[in-house]
């Protein structure tokens, strides 16, 4: 299972917030699959940042062009629900658990902001001022994550 995350402008995040829109038309330039997440971020193009608000929502149908002429080259429309628990999650999770999964969080997070880093330097040294920004956002909301997971895990362990 893979998370994608994607800009989403905000009409159609609140959209997808209130339920009233379950389904993505996308560039087919990932490795979609059913079951994994979406991380929907939404984006201002006003302002040209992302807002800090997301929703996490579930691959359950893929068509593409294979599935379906209408669909047209190089596109997927992709249908999504809630994201279902996890089959190991338990149903008495601790703070301790919950404390180290937070931690994981966090660390993940990093790696993703390290990684959106890495591609927005080197876009830069291309001239590609565009391609760095919008990887320069991904990487300043990563490391938002991991900071916000960070602090999460320290308050669980005081408490």
């Amino acid at each position: 299972m893979h998370r994608h995350e994607l800009k989403t402008w905000p009409k159609y995040f609140a959209a997808v917030r209130s339920g009233q829109k379950r389904f993505e038309i996308r560039r087919n330039d990932r490795e979609f699959k059913v079951g994994d997440i979406l991380v929907l971020r939404e984006f201002d193009p006003a302002t040209d940042t992302y807002t800090g608000q997301f929703e996490e929502r579930q691959i359950t149908f893929l068509l593409s062009e294979e599935d379906y002429g209408g669909v047209i080259h190089g596109f997927v429309a992709i249908g999504f629900g809630d994201v279902a628990p996890h089959p190991d999650a338990a149903d008495d999770l601790t703070p301790e658990a919950l404390a180290d999964w937070h931690e994981t969080a966090a660390s993940n997070a990093a790696l993703r902001a390290q990684e959106a880093r890495k591609v927005s330097e080197s876009y830069a040294e291309s001239n590609m001022g565009v391609a760095r920004d919008r990887h320069a956002a991904v990487a300043d909301a990563a490391e938002a994550e991991a900071g916000f997971h960070a602090a999460a895990a320290r308050i669980v362990r005081k408490g």
